[in-house]
């Protein structure tokens, strides 16, 4: 996905009117719709539930989980209080590709769709990526993952609903005024290319006979570079705006801390051109049932959104039950925009399904990942 952090890029600004509340209106409208049709060197998106959004955040994270076949789906809905609201959907699929000549390696790939659309001018964009990995057992707890991703990305947007400065007739704004804008194309396609390096250190383990609820400490650590192509986006003819690269380091990790008790603390850094965010998160998982078939956790974590607007606190919760995840947080703003927010942010959703094999023995070796 190719756009949209939080905070989208301005417009032009409907000049001042007579009416109070008109004048409220157009200029919070103005505020979220435009967007940066002009310019469109915009963020990616992103969630606070960062870390149930692997293939979003390196693609190097394909294949780097217990099981086989992993589902993942995420949806974020942001700013209710403001005139224009904002959604991002996301769902992807990986998938292990497994063979017994391979002792210490195996190969995995993924698919990723994320969907964003933004205000007045329900800027959205649309992309489909393919991703591929390679993992390579070191030693009895550590791994290493090189991967890559493909995307095809598609932009666009709607003029309907948005008001320009030149439509104002020196006493209202008369949307049946020319608007002065010519843009080649409401929408355009375009292809990119990312690849990521992840490192997991986890605690030895026999695969065979250990069941692995009793050894659940893992750490993640890697960086992923987004957009290394840096495609053309703009939708002017005669211009050019190109797609900022993405550096995205992060850590995640779950550290045992008892019997039934896990520490989780994870951590995300993104820096796209002039753009900066960082979020960090901490919680702690408690099991209420480790017997096979019957396995329940229930977490609590809060995190903390810093960019150059302060930004957000999201608590909650989440929910394990087997090969069953569902997470839930909800963004308390903090920034000087609860103005306009009253601290109401967004809530977001998270849900994961993860298929497991059975495998025969000489198979069952191969990825004792935890």
């Amino acid at each position: 996905m190719n756009i949209n952090f939080t905070h989208k890029h301005l417009a032009t600004p409907i000049v001042a009117i007579n009416c109070a509340n008109m004048l409220k209106q157009i200029l919070l409208a103005s505020l979220f719709g435009f967007i940066g049709l002009c310019s469109l060197q915009a963020q990616d998106i992103h969630f606070s539930q960062f870390y149930n959004a692997p293939l979003n955040i390196s693609p190097a994270l394909t294949g780097i989980y217990q099981g086989d076949v992993r589902f993942i789906a995420n949806y974020r809905s942001q700013w209710e209080q403001v005139p224009v609201k904002y959604r991002t959907a996301s769902a992807s699929a990986d998938m292990k590709f497994l063979n017994s000549n391979f002792q210490r390696s195996f190969f995995s790939g993924g698919l990723l769709i994320n969907y964003d659309q933004a205000g007045t001018s329900q800027l959205s964009a649309v992309n489909i990526g393919l991703t591929g990995t390679y993992t390579r057992q070191l030693s009895s707890n550590f791994y290493t993952t090189a991967g890559a991703l493909f995307g095809f990305n598609q932009r666009g947007f709607n003029m309907d609903d948005l008001l320009f400065d030149r439509q104002w007739n020196g006493d209202v704004v008369d949307p049946g005024l020319s608007n002065g804008e010519a843009f080649s194309s409401t929408s355009r396609i375009f292809f990119d290319f990312s690849a990521g390096l992840n490192f997991r250190w986890q605690q030895s383990t026999n695969a065979q006979l250990v069941n692995r609820l009793e050894k659940r400490s893992k750490v993640d650590f890697g960086v992923a570079l987004y957009h290394i192509s840096q495609p053309d986006q703009a939708f002017y003819e005669d211009d050019e705006a190109r797609l900022f690269m993405r550096l995205s380091p992060y850590i995640h990790s779950k550290i045992q801390v008892g019997k039934e008790v896990d520490v989780i603390a994870n951590a995300n850094v993104q820096m796209q051109g002039p753009y900066f965010e960082a979020l960090g998160v901490i919680g702690g998982r408690f099991y209420f049932n480790r017997e096979l078939g019957k396995q329940t956790a229930l977490q609590f974590n809060v995190g903390y959104r810093f960019d150059d607007f302060g930004d957000a606190i999201f608590p909650g919760f989440e929910l394990y039950y087997n090969e069953i995840h569902l997470g839930l947080t909800y963004d308390i703003n903090i920034s000087d925009f609860d103005v306009a927010t009253g601290r109401y942010g967004g809530w977001e959703l998270s849900f994961r399904y993860i298929i497991t094999k059975v495998k025969p023995l000489p198979v069952f070796k191969i990825c004792p990942l935890i």
